[in-house]
């Protein structure tokens, strides 16, 4: 019994909700300090005497005096049931704790542990598995960089081919590849096929997701469904910066359309005038094509009345879609994003 325990028990004495047992044991151990008066238990301040009590058990119970004749402290049918229920509830909580954490480090192993169908071992190539928390860099013999996400495995030949490169991913990452026009560059990506000459890009195919996604940042990329035939399928999707696929595996269908965050691509950064987002009066239409210039986003102007309105904000250190909210609400107007394109609607100057 713990000094806190005791402290409960006497409180429980004190207001009368004892069993017969537990006021013996208290009882007996105020016995062994009563005062010289002998004054009786209810004629004390038993709160008071707390101290000396717990004194008294603990001095005479580790010293195990035989002359004590210490009472062990009775424990009613009530109490026997909410010690049990306690310790039951603490073996269940270690046995929850043991279970998630063989939980979390099966999902760790799992994750990190390649697709033997899709990188089983070929004779000269090398598979490389991220099994940290941080990207990790990996050059290729041709000087392309792949940036390997974590719990994703590639895997590529230790020399390429003559006539192409050709690596295996499971999971995630980015490729910046070198230009090399007579040797194209092929990710292969479970069913789907990834090919280049020389851009910037990201493959995104879990080992268990429904889907894959291709990300284009910088160039042109042809995906397409991977088959025997030699000859790429004739439905392939090819990219632009800023595009993206999806694949999904259960109707085998490409639906292409915009990335998430459009980012200004290269060629434009090179433009000072293409980069300057301040307009004062500038038609809507001369707006719009600085944008497409920029982000290399086809926007339509469904009315043509539109494209004259003017606009006067400026538009800098904004991102694109933050951008156009700004632009719909100045011109009352709405745009949505329809596949790789974006459509702007309204009703003309006329009506602001």
């Amino acid at each position: 019994m713990s000094r806190k325990e005791f402290s409960f028990l006497l409180q429980q004495y004190l207001e009368g909700k004892c069993s017969e047992d537990e006021k013996a044991f208290v009882e007996h151990w105020y016995g062994l300090i009563q005062t010289k008066h002998a004054e009786s238990v209810q004629e004390t301040d038993m709160k008071a005497l707390e101290p000396l009590i717990w004194q008294q058990i603990r001095d005479r119970t580790l010293a195990k005096m035989p002359e004590a004749n210490v009472v062990p402290m009775p424990v009613s049918p009530e109490r026997q049931r909410f010690a049990y229920g306690w310790l039951s509830g603490i073996a269940a909580a270690v046995v929850l704790v043991l279970l998630m954490g063989w939980w979390f480090y099966s999902e760790s192993i799992n994750k990190t542990r390649p697709v033997a169908a899709e990188l089983r071992e070929q004779k000269g190539w090398r598979t490389q598995t991220n099994s940290t928390k941080q990207p990790m860099l990996i050059e290729l013999t041709d000087g392309s960089i792949v940036r390997l996400a974590p719990h994703s495995s590639v895997q590529y030949p230790q020399q390429f081919a003559a006539t192409k490169r050709e690596v295996r991913l499971v999971g995630e990452a980015f490729f910046n590849v070198q230009k090399m026009p007579s040797k194209p560059f092929l990710v292969y990506t479970g069913q789907v096929v990834t090919r280049v000459l020389g851009t910037s890009f990201f493959v995104k195919a879990q080992a268990d997701a429904k889907q894959i996604s291709v990300e284009v940042v910088t160039g042109r990329v042809a995906v397409y469904k991977r088959t025997n035939d030699t000859h790429k399928a004739a439905s392939q999707v090819v990219l632009t910066p800023n595009q993206k696929t999806i694949y999904s595996i259960d109707n085998q269908q490409f639906t292409t359309g915009l990335v998430e965050q459009p980012q200004q691509i290269a060629s434009a950064k090179s433009d000072e005038n293409a980069l300057s987002f301040q307009f004062e009066d500038t038609p809507l239409r001369q707006v719009l094509d600085r944008l497409e210039k920029v982000y290399g986003i086809q926007i339509i102007v469904e009315n043509p009345d539109q494209n004259n309105c003017p606009l006067t904000a400026d538009l800098t250190s904004f991102p694109l879609f933050a951008q156009l909210d700004m632009i719909c609400a100045a011109t009352k107007s709405t745009y949505t994003v329809e596949g790789t394109s974006i459509h702007i609607r309204g009703k003309g100057c006329q009506n602001l």
